[in-house]
């Protein structure tokens, strides 16, 4: 099953996205570093200034070999994102070709000074523009994130194996924040716009045909010898041939089928085309309404097959999807408005990027 996409616009999912989009930029300045430095990044890191100082007065320390990224004086050390690296390597050391490790350290070291720079350009604007995020829209944000995960997925775990903390969700409303202000009333999309992007993109609103089944399933175990088949064939034949005879389907799927469906009697609901194998997907498609199809074999088994109902292909009308429409439209003004900001401070800031 594929895990929910939590579906608010938030900083905390789409801000690796913006990092992406807009780089490093050109306006740091890179000083070239005699000292071989740690390679590695990872996670974002709490903007800390590197003495306390004024950027100005912090400009003009002494500067350590152990600096890998300076904000506006607030700095990222060289030691924070190897140790960081060497932990994320080894959490996926499995799944990284031994040749491939050098490449995916300085695409991490990458990615955490980029996160760096943006989190730290962000936190000083918003606290130069007094915006606050309150106790009560973190609690909101996060219980969010919460109803929009799986069930099967601990939100403490999800929240820690991610590095979500507090902080980083109240930047987030922050960003947010910021981000309205610019935009202002133009990230509303007008009549106007929904209706023009409707028109040129109608086959994303197209619902494509779909049957309601259920199914019965004497299932193939590895080691099954052609007998062993033979005799699940006469089983599922003689299950087929009771249900014609009058019982009732759901109750012979409750008592005999394989597949985790019985427990609704053998109801898989809506599928669609290319959802399932493709001899499965014919009998689906082409059998009437409440017909017991023929036993279909497939990798999984035999199967028993009933159709319940039958939606044709349809495009919806601009009515039903003109909500979702302009909630996408105002994402996307509100994705520029935040890029075009995250330009603007990063060409007004002293970005200094240390590597050798």
């Amino acid at each position: 099953m594929k895990s929910k996409i939590i579906k608010n616009w938030s900083f905390i999912f789409i801000v690796i996205t913006f990092i992406l989009v807009a780089g490093c930029g050109n306006t740091e300045e890179k000083k070239k570093n005699v000292q071989n430095p740690a390679v590695g990044n990872n996670q974002v890191q709490p903007v800390v200034p590197s003495t306390g100082l004024p950027p100005e007065v912090a400009a003009k320390q002494p500067v350590s070999d152990d600096i890998a990224v300076s904000v506006d004086g607030n700095i990222l050390k060289k030691s924070a994102i190897a140790k960081e690296i060497k932990q994320k390597i080894a959490e996926l050391k499995s799944q990284i070709p031994p040749d491939k490790i050098k490449e995916a350290q300085t695409a991490l070291k990458k990615q955490m000074m980029d996160e760096f720079i943006m989190r730290t350009l962000m936190s000083n604007e918003a606290e130069k523009r007094k915006i606050q995020a309150t106790d009560k829209e973190i609690k909101m944000t996060i219980d969010q994130i919460k109803a929009s995960l799986p069930p099967d997925q601990k939100p403490e775990k999800f929240m820690k194996e991610n590095k979500i903390t507090r902080e980083y969700i109240a930047l987030g409303i922050k960003v947010k924040k910021m981000v309205v202000q610019e935009s202002g009333k133009k990230a509303k999309p007008s009549p106007k716009e929904i209706s023009k992007f409707y028109d040129e993109n109608k086959d994303k609103f197209i619902i494509p045909e779909n049957v309601h089944i259920r199914h019965i399933l004497i299932a193939f175990a590895k080691d099954d010898t052609e007998n062993i088949k033979a005799e699940k064939k006469v089983k599922i034949e003689n299950l087929r041939k009771q249900i014609v005879d009058g019982a009732d389907f759901a109750e012979i799927a409750r008592q005999n089928s394989d597949c985790p469906s019985k427990d609704n009697g053998g109801d898989l609901g809506q599928i669609k085309k290319d959802q399932t194998v493709k001899p499965f997907e014919d009998a689906a498609f082409s059998q009437e309404i409440n017909a017991v199809g023929p036993v279909v074999t497939t990798e999984y088994g035999y199967h028993v097959i009933q159709v319940l109902g039958r939606d044709p292909q349809k495009t919806m009308v601009l009515e039903d999807v003109k909500e979702k429409i302009s909630s996408y439209l105002e994402q996307q003004k509100q994705s520029e408005t935040f890029i075009a900001l995250l330009k603007k401070l990063r060409e007004k800031a002293k970005i200094m990027v240390y590597e050798n």
